[in-house]
């Protein structure tokens, strides 16, 4: 899921002037790309996990617990298979990044499970397409900051399940104290939540949004005071249009962690996408304020000014993005607009370039582009980009060849 973003300007006249303010939600994980997808053979694992009971233990609590470990074991035995088709070792993760982006890619089906009021068992299994999986991965690990989040969440799960054993332990061995079955069960609400909330993403990433806001509903119910929760919620009202509702969960997490950037980041967006540029920019400022390094907030605040009218400021807020980060294409992308609408086409055409370069499946910048290639007197290649984009999806583009009675 992972993204929070903004799309284009809604570039479809190229002209002087300010910057267009039609700002879009990019879908939270890349929707279109499902419906692109080749698909190659699908590949089914299955595992087996037996979770044995302590005095503390109920069936929801062994149920929560067992199918903690088999979702696990399943994660690694797909890293594992990937990893040995050297599917995605160009892509440089580490182990647990892998596995925590296949948290929020694939859902695990029960096939069977049985509590004795001992041992709960369960088998569990998924179905995948890894070439699909590969795609999927590939996009999500552009962004390391949405790595950084998911992985802490995982990791955290895996703390939860540490210390449950070691409370288990404790009551096992009469070490335990009052408190110890309320710190156990606490636990285990947390553990669910994390399991309601890797749901909530993978409903995200299959383009189904409702389902994921009530995922995510229910994960803030069982652990309300965990920040990231609300962020992702309001990343899936800001999917279905309910920018006032995405506002309302950024503010709440902001106000458990004042400190947390990426919610600032996204309460931007979300006023950015209702039109309110100057809340947007106070966000945005205040994400940078936090972290001076987050090209992110640098590059949609630079949208923001530019819708605004403040082209100066909007170039420089995409130039702080581009040092901060040399392969950020969004940063060039907008800059490439906001360089088209000031006139200077030779500079929005370099970035446009280096925008397809870092993307090539990014349909908006090969319309964009073969918009600069016209304009640049470049009929040729502006047909060639506007094909391009068109093959990519871009309805625009279609509908401009249509009109134009050129084939694609």
């Amino acid at each position: 899921m992972l993204r929070d973003d903004i799309k284009g300007f809604g570039y479809r006249r190229i002209r002087k002037g300010r910057l267009i303010k039609n700002f879009l939600l990019l879908l939270i994980a890349f929707t279109s790309l499902i419906t692109s997808i080749a698909f190659a053979e699908m590949v089914s694992f299955q595992k087996e996990y037996t979770y044995q009971a302590g005095e503390l233990d109920r069936k929801d609590s062994a149920h929560i617990i067992a199918m903690e470990n088999v979702k696990r074991i399943l994660f690694e035995e797909i890293e594992n298979y990937l990893n040995s088709k050297a599917a995605i070792k160009n892509l440089q993760l580490t182990k647990n990044q892998t596995m925590a982006l296949i948290s929020v890619i694939v859902r695990t089906d029960v096939i069977e499970q049985k509590w004795d009021k001992n041992a709960f068992y369960v088998k569990a299994g998924v179905s995948v397409n890894p070439d699909e999986i590969v795609k999927f991965i590939a996009v999500l690990s552009r962004d390391k900051r949405n790595i950084g989040e998911i992985k802490e969440v995982r990791k955290k799960a895996v703390g939860i399940l540490r210390r449950l054993e070691k409370l288990k332990e404790q009551q096992e061995t009469g070490k335990a104290d009052a408190k110890t079955a309320g710190q156990y069960n606490e636990a285990v609400k947390v553990l669910s939540a994390i399991d309601w909330f890797e749901n909530g993403c993978v409903f995200v990433n299959s383009g189904n949004p409702q389902k994921a806001i009530e995922a995510f509903t229910k994960a803030v119910k069982l652990n309300p005071t965990y920040e990231k929760f609300y962020v992702f919620r309001g990343n899936a009202h800001g999917e279905l249009g309910s920018d006032k509702q995405a506002v309302k969960d950024f503010t709440k997490a902001v106000k458990l962690n004042p400190k947390y950037v990426k919610a600032y980041v996204s309460r931007g967006n979300a006023y950015a996408r209702s039109g309110n540029y100057q809340q947007a920019v106070k966000n945005y400022s205040m994400a940078v304020k936090l972290n001076s390094k987050h090209e992110e907030a640098y590059c949609y605040r630079g949208v923001a000014y530019g819708a605004l009218g403040k082209e100066q400021q909007a170039l420089e807020d995409f130039s702080r993005a581009i040092k901060l980060n040399p392969e950020y294409e969004k940063a060039y992308f907008y800059r490439g607009l906001a360089y088209a609408e000031s006139g200077n086409y030779h500079k929005a055409l370099e970035d446009l370039n280096k925008a397809v370069e870092l993307n090539p499946g990014d349909a908006e910048a090969y319309f964009n582009r073969g918009r600069v290639n016209g304009l640049l007197g470049d009929t040729y290649k502006a047909v060639e980009d506007i094909r391009k984009a068109a093959k990519l999806g871009d309805k625009a583009a279609q509908n401009f060849l249509k009109t134009q009675k050129i084939e694609w």
